[in-house]
């Protein structure tokens, strides 16, 4: 953990011989979308004059790429776990610190950090939404969620969403009626999933030639449901399919990857699934697989699917609104019922493999390359929020929208 420099401005100006300094506000520094995709931003916002720094609400900074990401540009990394001392802590920071921009990818408890950030007089006060969010709450969960999206509502600069669902769900229904609000896509690195890697995927394995080699990434967590693999497997296998799974992803203390294994186990697959945990070469292995398998019940814009149909990679995935969108953008997403049998799944994995042996990498990174999901739009938005004096579209839209609160 860096130290943070003090800095004796006052709040809401930024001195011209520094950089714009964002302080970006997350639950835990781990593997996972939101980490990544932030990850691949920092050099070309480090390269754009955009210092950032990051706050943990969390008494660790956790083994994902962010951390040493971020100093290696000129960040730091602060745990403000979440208990007593939490608010004259964050107050503390901010007041010492003075960021020109205060950026919280934490959901609706978003509102709590953004109202200490505006009373600390931090002008930029970003909101940012990941997940859909649409699983059924209990009374206290809709009470705690209204009572920290007032405080968002009435401290929020900007409000984003990776998809036009996570506003819908996490946010408002109505966002589109609130000026703050835009859709901000994840931009995604082409170079990071190209970059080369140590194993060849079909001999870490073992799989016969002619087998489809089917992948999922994601973490070992309930809502990724990663145990529908082996059962998929077993349809595939009726069909005369013979196949593997390869799963890719750490594990977070929960029990999935022993449900993984005892389905495994069940179906008579034990030699044929294949946990693999945390890879640092995660593009290398969707470049070898003949399909993808995205099974996850709860997504916002799913890296899982979005990295594999860059590359050209037939992807199976539930049908969230998160996946519609991406597979209205770009081809090779074969969508499937959320709750369908496996059956089903093993017929859109047949189909999702003949995709990938028609499409070539080449034209795959070509319409991605053109597509919203570039990594530049997504350059080009944050230092529209970030700098907005540099941008009087996005200054007045901003003001338009205090004027209304």
């Amino acid at each position: 953990m860096s130290s943070f420099p003090d800095d004796p401005t006052t709040p809401g100006t930024r001195r011209p011989d520094r950089p714009c300094r964002v302080l970006r506000i997350v639950g835990e520094l781990n593997f996972g979308g939101t980490e990544m995709r932030t990850a691949e931003l920092l050099p070309r916002l480090a390269a754009a004059g955009v210092e950032v720094h990051m706050v943990t609400l969390s008494d660790r900074i956790g083994p994902g790429p962010l951390a040493e990401t971020v100093t290696r540009h000129g960040g730091t990394v602060t745990p403000v776990a979440l208990d007593a001392h939490f608010v004259p802590r964050l107050v503390g920071l901010l007041r010492r610190w003075r960021p020109d921009v205060v950026h919280v990818d934490c959901a609706n408890f978003s509102g709590v950090p953004l109202a200490l950030a505006r009373l600390c007089g931090v002008p930029v006060r970003v909101a940012h939404f990941r997940g859909d969010d649409n699983v059924r709450r209990s009374l206290r969960r809709r009470v705690y969620r209204r009572l920290c999206g007032r405080l968002l509502r009435h401290s929020a600069t900007d409000i984003l969403g990776v998809s036009p669902s996570s506003l819908t769900f996490g946010y408002d229904p109505r966002w589109q009626h609130d000026r703050r609000c835009r859709v901000v896509l994840n931009g995604l690195d082409l170079d990071r999933l190209r970059a080369p890697g140590r194993d060849d995927l079909r001999t870490l394995v073992g799989a016969e030639p002619g087998a489809l080699v089917c992948v999922s990434v994601g973490r070992a967590s309930p809502e990724k449901r990663r145990w529908l693999l082996p059962p998929i497997l077993a349809e595939l296998r009726s069909l005369g399919v013979p196949a593997h799974a390869v799963l890719v992803g750490p594990g977070d203390g929960a029990d999935d990857d022993a449900r993984v294994r005892a389905e495994a186990h069940a179906a008579g697959l034990a030699d044929r699934v294949h946990l693999l945990g945390a890879r640092d070469d995660v593009g290398h292995l969707l470049r070898q697989a003949d399909v993808v398998v995205h099974p996850s019940c709860l997504e916002g814009l799913p890296g899982g699917v979005l990295e594999p149909v860059a590359l050209g990679v037939g992807t199976v995935a539930a049908d969230l609104p998160g996946v519609r969108f991406i597979e209205a953008h770009l081809p090779g997403v074969t969508v499937v019922d959320t709750d369908a049998p496996p059956r089903v799944w093993a017929e859109a994995v047949r189909t999702a493999a003949a995709y990938t042996a028609t499409t070539t990498p080449q034209t795959a990174a070509a319409r991605f390359t053109d597509s919203v999901f570039a990594i530049d739009a997504a350059l080009a938005a944050h230092l529209a929020i970030y700098r907005p004096q540099e941008h009087p579209t996005a200054q007045r839209s901003r003001q338009t929208a205090g004027s209304e609160r």
